[in-house]
Formats: C-alpha cells, sequence, structure tokens
C-alpha cells in the first residue's frame, strides 16, 4: 500500500494559496470561510511568510456558549476582532516535494485535517484530507468502507435543540454530529452550521437542530469499495460519508479516516 502514495505533495495540494493578514477581521474570515467552502486558512504576513492558521474550529470555540447551570440560558461571548487574536501559531508544514504519504503521517500524527505546504521557506498551497479523496480515486483503491469507517458515531436526536447540539460539539471536540431519526441519518451539523447557528435570538435556539442541519449527505453501505465512496464524496463535495448496514447507521468516514487508512503498512 505504501507505494501507492509516494507521489509528491504537490501534485494533490490546492494549488491556489488562500490566505488571510493577521489584521483579516473574524467576520470577514467567516466569510470567506463560507464563501469558499474551506475550513481553514493560513495567515500571511505582508511579506508572504507563513505565520499562523485559522480554522472553523476557533471561530466556534471564539464564540463559546457558556451555560448557566440554574436556568440553562445560553450566552455568547463576544470573540477577538482579528485573525492575530485567534489563529493558531505552530502550524503543521510539509515541504512540496515529499510524498504524500509524509502529508498524511503528519495529520494523523497532530489529529489535524490539513498540512501547508511550503516551497522555500515560503507557503504555496494546502494538502486537505479532501485531497486525499482525490488519491484514493485515482489509486482505484477497492478496500470496502467498512475496513476504515469510525465507530461509534457522535449522533444527536433530530428533535434536541440547537443549544445542546452545539454544547455537544464544544463538549465532544468532534467536529459534527450526525443528527438521526431513530436509526436512520437525517443530516449533519458541523462546525458550519454551529457558527451559523450562535447568531440566532436564544427562543430560536431552542427549536430542533434538524430546522439548521445540513442536508449535505452521503449514505452509502458498508462493502463499497473506497474508491466509488471517494468519487462520489468530491463530486458532491461533501466531508462526511455515512456508512450504513441493513438501514441503520453503522460508522462514519471522514476525510481524516482515508488519510490514516494511507499511513498503513501494506
Amino acid at each position: 500500500m505504501s507505494e501507492l502514495f509516494t507521489t509528491p505533495v504537490r501534485e494533490y495540494m490546492s494549488k491556489t494559496l488562500l490566505s488571510v493578514r493577521p489584521e483579516t477581521t473574524l467576520a470577514e474570515a467567516q466569510r470567506i470561510f463560507e464563501e469558499r467552502d474551506v475550513w481553514a486558512v493560513p495567515v500571511t504576513d505582508a511579506q508572504g511568510a507563513l505565520v499562523g492558521i485559522l480554522s472553523t474550529t476557533d471561530l466556534l470555540r471564539a464564540s463559546t456558549i457558556v451555560l448557566t447551570h440554574v436556568r440553562a440560558v445560553p450566552r455568547v461571548t463576544v470573540p477577538p476582532r482579528t485573525v492575530s487574536e485567534l489563529m493558531v501559531r505552530n502550524v503543521i508544514t510539509v515541504e512540496d516535494d515529499e510524498p504524500l504519504r509524509a502529508a498524511a503521517a503528519k495529520m494523523v500524527e497532530h489529529r489535524i485535517h490539513r498540512v501547508v505546504v511550503m516551497r522555500d521557506g515560503r507557503p504555496v498551497g494546502v494538502c486537505s484530507t479532501r485531497d486525499a479523496m482525490r488519491a484514493v480515486f485515482f489509486h482505484h483503491i477497492e478496500v470496502p468502507l467498512e475496513a476504515v469507517v469510525t465507530r461509534p458515531v457522535e449522533t444527536i436526536d433530530h428533535g434536541d435543540s440547537i443549544d445542546s447540539a452545539i454544547e455537544r460539539l464544544l463538549v465532544s471536540n468532534f467536529h459534527g454530529l450526525v443528527v438521526t431519526d431513530g436509526d436512520w441519518p437525517l443530516g449533519v451539523f458541523t462546525h458550519t452550521e454551529a457558527i451559523k447557528a450562535r447568531a440566532l435570538p436564544p427562543l430560536l435556539r431552542k427549536t430542533p437542530v434538524e430546522q439548521v442541519m445540513s442536508y449535505e449527505t452521503i449514505c452509502m453501505d458498508v462493502k463499497t469499495p473506497l474508491f466509488r465512496v471517494a468519487g462520489h464524496a468530491m463530486q458532491m463535495r461533501v466531508r462526511r460519508i455515512l456508512a450504513v448496514e441493513h438501514r441503520r447507521l453503522s460508522g462514519i468516514v471522514t476525510g481524516f479516516d482515508l488519510v490514516r487508512f494511507m499511513t498503513l503498512d501494506p
């Protein structure tokens, strides 16, 4: 298996470097996340040097909902004003001529979903778990979906409140919850939905999470080959694939699970 992913990371990275400056406002950064469908952006200074990285996780934690245990009334703290106050400064990087498998190993080691790709000391792109899907598709990996699924799945009932869903994300440190009706998955509630939902009035945040969940999901049988899973995920631009067996949710596969698969020995 290891020989499959020795192609230089530059062949799979996102070659258009989308970045922000330290003085960029958080509101502008959030707009970029939503419009460009990304979950993180490198932060560069005026000379183009890499100084940090900002993710939707950082934005969500900046708006931490503090629940009073007496009346369970949510309160949203005021987030910092600029990217520099919130960005992570210790950025995990990889050189553009290193093999894709090395980038995958760094993501697994640090439990992150992307690495910044460098050339001559400058950032030139990002290699993410989404890029890993392209490699799995290209190499026609026929391993079944059930071999890489994550279990158990962090779920929330479709009737639970939006507030409870946001709190679950913050407490569990998961990037998303699967919204279910009994044993059947209906959608997902991720950091993207949580960041938007935090701006809702308190009364609306008590309504069912189904009202704000994302319907952009794919359910696939656990026996489906990984290359087909990756192909569907890329075509539909989803980050999570829900594995089902006998019409029951069996597990979940993200780009991170595919990255971990890429690091395994034959």
